[in-house]
Order: structure tokens, then C-alpha cells, then sequence
């Protein structure tokens, strides 16, 4: 994470207390002797670069508050069962308190925050990850945030999960035909079903906290995910082949449920807003250091990856205009236009 990205997202602290509602009783938390504790769901496991936003939002929150609020963090989806869309709806509904989950899932609710997930709309990688979510007045950071407030919960920052990559046990994919029947599991969200079926795929919906035992048995032959995500379910264990083709990028979204922002004093506002910015920013960059580590474990363990060719990548991007005129209207062009794209 450069400088400039860190100014970026330090300055849209002041944006988000200016647009954070003023509805409900405003407190300043409990004492240090009968501190207030707040419930933080993340999806990933303890040993997923998640932690790192997680952790840190949680030891700044509690030292900048002098101990008036602890963050109890619950990993893996253990408030929801394993799972992802109840994880969420927790969220929106008041249940949890503070959460941190992919845009992916926030879908379930928030159904135009799915044009970030068209394959290949990102087509600098981080590069474009930079500029559409993290650099000072990013048009994708905004987007996101007044959709998922329009909804309830706020939004302090953004993170990331990186790119997503597939894995599989059948062969490696280089092209577009080399997906036909291959049974792929995939989070709910109803893009990615009819971004496979068009590769002529068999898309399968799953709690990813089943995906790794699916795997072992045979019961699906492949999965998409960003590398830590992969590595912190340790699905290289049950896989032989991994595809880098970077074909969604997957954001992460910090933030807390509208229940208790509103609770929240303005001093208290400001410091869960800041120490939200300051852990993603530490998350991304821990994220980005990761990459080409795990994939030298992943090769170390006897896991044969290949890495598309811009021209491959390009053949795969033009098999996905049906699925981008499918959600045109749907998802509007205003949104398309937010990440560059145009019809």
C-alpha cells in the first residue's frame, strides 16, 4: 500500500462522518471497569490476512477508547453456522454488531454491489483495484458505501481478499472449453452461476466451510477464491491444479451495523472510522505482500499452476458479453460506468 493510497483512504474519514446519520440515543460507551462489548463476524479463519484488519481495528478501537469498548471477534462465520448469507443478513438486521465480509456476500442484500464481480471489469488488476476503491474520491469506495447505507449498515472502510483464482482437479484451464462440465463451487451470488454455465461449467452453491470436504470426496471437482482465502482452508491440500486468470476482483467492506453506529458518540464515531482505515490499509498491504508467497507453498506442495496469457484472458472476457448484457439493465449503466465500462 503506497503513501498516496493511505492519504486516499484517511481522507475519506472525514466524508464518512459527514454523511454518517444522527438517528438514535448517542453514547459514549460503557466504562473501563464495564466496558461495552461488540460482536465482530468475519468470514475467514484465524489464520487468514483478514486477521490483520480484524485485529487491528479491534486493538485501536479498545486502546483509543481507554478499554470503553471490546471487540469480541468471532472467525469463521461462527455466529451464522457457517454461513455467509445468514453472516450477512446478522449485519443488516442488527444481530452482530461489527462485521467484515467480502462485497460478494453483501450481494445477498445489496444486488447492484454485483457489478463489482463481472469477470474481468478490472483490467489493470491492482492497479485498478487502486483507483476505483482506495485512492482519495474513488468512485467504487462510494458506490459501495451509499449502497450498503442505503440498506442500514455503515461503512468505516475497505479491505481486500485480491483476485480470484480457480483450482480444480480435472486439468489445467487455458481456454474457455477446458471448464465444460467441470462442477466448480461457487458463493451464492447469482453472476457467478451464469458466469460458469456460459463456460458450460456446473456451478454449485455451497457454504465454503463444506468446500474443502466436498473436495476430498469428489463430490466437486473444482473452486474459485482468492489465494489467501485458498490457503487458509488449506484447499491446495485437495487440489491439483490452480488457474491464475484474476477474473474477479473481491473487495472487503468493513463496517458496523446501523443499530450501533447510532449508539455511537460522535468522539466514538471518529475513532471506530479511523482505526477501520488504518487496519485495511495494514490488511491490503499484507495482502499484497502474500501473493507470490503462497504461490510458491501452493507449488511446493505439488500443486501444477499455469497463469493465463493476456491473449487468454482476452478470449475469456469476449465469451462474457451475454452475461454483461444480462445485467445491464438489471444493474443499471450508472453503475457499470462507475468502473470504467462502458456498452
Amino acid at each position: 500500500m503506497d503513501r498516496k493510497i493511505l492519504i486516499g483512504m484517511t481522507c475519506m474519514t472525514a466524508a464518512a462522518l459527514a454523511m454518517a446519520g444522527c438517528g438514535g440515543k448517542k453514547t459514549s460507551g460503557g466504562t473501563k471497569e464495564n466496558p461495552v462489548t461488540l460482536k465482530m463476524n468475519v468470514t475467514t479463519s484465524e489464520a487468514s490476512v483478514w486477521q490483520v484488519a480484524a485485529r487491528g481495528f479491534k486493538k485501536e478501537v479498545e486502546e483509543k477508547t481507554g478499554g470503553r469498548y471490546k471487540i469480541q471477534i468471532y472467525s469463521n462465520e461462527q455466529l451464522s453456522s457457517g454461513d455467509q448469507t445468514k453472516g450477512i443478513e446478522m449485519l443488516y438486521n442488527g444481530a452482530t454488531d461489527c462485521d467484515l465480509h467480502s462485497t460478494i456476500i453483501h450481494t445477498n442484500v445489496v444486488p447492484r454491489l454485483s457489478v463489482i464481480n463481472m469477470p474481468w471489469i478490472l483490467p489493470e488488476g491492482y492497479k485498478s483495484a487502486d483507483e476505483y476503491f482506495f485512492k482519495k474520491d474513488a468512485p467504487g469506495f462510494a458506490f459501495v458505501k451509499k449502497e450498503i447505507e442505503a440498506k442500514g449498515p455503515h461503512v468505516l472502510a475497505m479491505g481486500e481478499a485480491g483476485f480470484r483464482q480457480i483450482t480444480n482437479n480435472v486439468k489445467p484451464i487455458t481456454k474457455t472449453s477446458d471448464l465444460s462440465g467441470m462442477k466448480i463451487r461457487i458463493p451464492a451470488i447469482a453472476i457467478l452461476v451464469d458466469v460458469f454455465r456460459t463456460f458450460n461449467a456446473d456451478p454449485t452453491q455451497m457454504p465454503y466451510s463444506e468446500c474443502f470436504t466436498a473436495l476430498q470426496q469428489g463430490a466437486i471437482d473444482g473452486q474459485e477464491n482468492p489465494y489467501d482465502t485458498i490457503r487458509a482452508a488449506k484447499i491446495e491440500e485437495v487440489q491439483k491444479y490452480m488457474t491464475v486468470w484474476d477474473y474477479v476482483y473481491d473487495p472487503l467492506v468493513l463496517s458496523v451495523s446501523d443499530r450501533t453506529w447510532k449508539r455511537l458518540s460522535e468522539e466514538d464515531r471518529k475513532i471506530f472510522t479511523e482505526a477501520a482505515q488504518h487496519a485495511c490499509a495494514e490488511e491490503i498491504k499484507a495482502s499484497r505482500s502474500l501473493d507470490s508467497q503462497i504461490v510458491k507453498e501452493f507449488k511446493d506442495k505439488g500443486l501444477t499452476i499455469n497463469e493465463l496469457t493476456p491473449e487468454m484472458r482476452k478470449e475469456m472476457k469476449a465469451a462474457m458479453k451475454p452475461v454483461y448484457d444480462k445485467y445491464k439493465d438489471k444493474f443499471g449503466v450508472d453503475a457499470f460506468k462507475t468502473f470504467g465500462y462502458t456498452f
